[in-house]
């Protein structure tokens, strides 16, 4: 038995659009760069906290919390909206997403004397957000509209691109873009898809986890293990990734369905940090592999 197309891409949509919104920016201490270990950007440690709880623990209750915090302490921050526009993506607020987005546009702008790649690349994000919000509240038909804003995108890619091709903050974004492409195109070089995420983005959690989803969709499930166990290595907390883990030990099948049950249960027991949509999700895809319900812990 094998899990349809749409459970498995259903499920993880708004963690897939939050890790291609999530980019850092300056601000007043450099302790906190969750992307590069030289020549390092600021980042305000309340929205540095936010970012590593939505997606090295993979606790979104928390996230939202925190991302209260940053909003009221570090408001010029694009990364702060850029976050909190996916929380609202996630539950499917869609007008509430639009808001945040004209902040991550406003923050971006006021970036571009200080740190032009990082206003390029949020620029370039918030197109994408923008292209989301109209396909989500206009449906298929208003892709004619969307079509401009996508080559907005590729514009601000190639123009951070043009400063510092091998920003590991840059590539993050570009190599999410990059497979999501791969995944609308099946035609598309899958490999040469993967060249940003895999050699020159960061953090690995990040990394891994957007490698591990190209192959997963491309069911070539040996290279998907073999990334989503670094990711896991990276950050053995997240029950996002165990429930992605889990998808791909289903398409394996044969003796890897008693395994893949295992990775949902441990996403399980982790009920209290999930999104609610998402843990729903993660429920009733245990629920159909395991042929029993499947609850929380």
């Amino acid at each position: 038995m094998k899990p349809p197309l749409k459970l498995i891409s259903a499920s993880l949509s708004a963690s897939l659009l939050a890790a291609l919104v999530s980019v850092a920016t300056a601000m007043p201490s450099f302790a906190a760069d969750p992307f590069r270990t030289t020549n390092p950007r600021a980042i305000g440690n309340e929205t540095q906290k936010a970012f590593e709880l939505m997606f090295k623990e993979g606790n979104y209750v928390a996230a939202v919390k925190q991302l209260d915090q940053a909003v009221r302490a570090e408001a010029d921050d694009p990364l702060v909206f850029a976050l909190r526009a996916s929380t609202f993506y996630a539950t499917e607020d869609y007008l509430g997403m639009q808001v945040a987005n004209k902040r991550v546009r406003r923050n971006a702008e006021a970036l571009k004397d200080k740190d032009p790649l990082r206003a390029y690349a949020y620029l370039a994000v918030s197109d994408l957000i923008e292209a989301g919000y109209i396909i989500k509240t206009e449906g298929v038909s208003s892709a004619p509209k969307v079509l401009p804003l996508v080559q907005n995108v590729f514009d601000n890619i190639k123009k951070a691109q043009d400063i510092d091709a091998n920003d590991p903050e840059l590539n993050l974004i570009k190599g999410y873009i990059d497979i999501l492409i791969a995944a609308v195109l099946p035609l598309s070089d899958l490999e040469s898809a993967l060249t940003s995420l895999r050699q020159y983005s960061s953090p690995d959690y990040l990394k891994w986890r957007g490698v591990a989803m190209a192959y997963r969709d491309a069911r070539q499930v040996d290279s998907a293990l073999d990334a989503i166990n670094k990711a896991l290595a990276s950050a053995p907390n997240n029950p996002e990734l165990y429930h992605l883990k889990g998808q791909i030990l289903w398409i394996q099948g044969g003796s890897s369905l008693p395994v893949a049950v295992k990775q949902y249960e441990i996403a399980l027991s982790k009920s209290k940090q999930i999104n609610p949509s998402m843990l729903t999700e993660i429920r009733k895809e245990c629920s159909r592999l395991a042929g029993r319900t499947c609850a929380e812990k």
